[in-house]
């Protein structure tokens, strides 16, 4: 195996023409300097480097040599699903990577567990060099799509679906137990409305969060002409959120009183 290896998630990227092509210019430095200080013995053959592309788009993907191709496909596409740039030499693509020099960038729109990049050689100089190259090119496309994508935004769904929960089997139990001649109707109806809503709120729950990844991606790829309506939107919502939030603290708080009030006065 290779003796050095350095590994990355890269997170909350916008992807651009531009940046892929400083990503393939970057690696075709690297294989053409490497490739031109070895020499033609069997040895040094199996060093040699080789470029190569992936792009998965509107359900279907390619492997190809040829990075205008690739440019082509990506702006062609109805919706990119994933780019990568890999750069093997002979001996890592014979062993399955088990030894010899690889270096890959990742980026995946739909699975931020597949957004990385990977250096990995005997040389710890060309590891670290790749790498940080790399780095520095993806971290200049960072974008504020974090400030959605962690973990206070899932608990501010939760808490919100919850007390929505709570406020509609509220006002269901004081609608409806009129309407019921039994004992602690609105006990009971308020309970039974209360889990309802929990067995769907898994459901809902899933479908919020779906909603917001594909407003709020880890990876954007960016294509001129073809994303002005998704910029719209997300920032359509992120002001619908902020205003619907505020709305509602105020009128929950009055109305959750009032109803209370007049419970606990019957």
């Amino acid at each position: 195996m290779a003796k050095f290896l350095r590994d990355e998630h890269v997170k909350n990227l916008s992807i651009t023409e531009e940046t892929l092509d400083m990503i393939n210019e970057f690696l075709v430095d690297r294989e053409a300097t490497t490739n031109d200080t070895l020499g033609t013995t069997e040895e040094n053959k199996k060093n040699i480097l080789l470029l190569t592309y992936v792009i998965r788009f509107d359900n279907r993907g390619h492997k190809l040599n040829d990075f205008d191709e690739i440019k082509k496909y990506y702006s062609q596409a109805k919706n990119v699903e994933r780019v990568l740039f890999i750069l093997d030499s002979n001996l890592s693509e014979r062993t399955s990577r088990m030894y010899g020099t690889y270096f890959e960038v990742r980026l995946d729109y739909n699975d931020p567990n597949n957004c990385i990049v990977t250096a990995a050689s005997d040389d710890e100089d060309s590891v670290n060099s790749v790498f940080n190259g790399i780095m520095d090119i993806l971290n200049d496309c960072k974008n504020n799509n974090g400030r959605v994508r962690n973990s206070w935004t899932q608990l501010f769904v939760q808490i919100f679906g919850v007390a929505a929960g709570f406020v509609i089997s509220l006002i269901a139990g004081l609608q409806i137990s009129p309407y019921i001649n039994i004992d602690n109707a609105f006990v009971i109806v308020f309970i039974f409305m209360f889990l309802i809503f929990s067995n769907a709120w898994g459901f809902i729950n899933h479908q919020i969060n779906a909603f917001l990844n594909y407003s709020f991606p880890n990876i954007r790829f960016i294509r001129k002409g073809k994303d002005s309506l998704h910029w719209l939107l997300q920032t359509v919502i992120g002001g619908l959120v902020v205003a619907v939030f505020l709305l509602l603290i105020g009128k929950a708080s009055q109305w959750v009183g009032k109803i209370l009030g007049q419970f606990i006065q019957q």
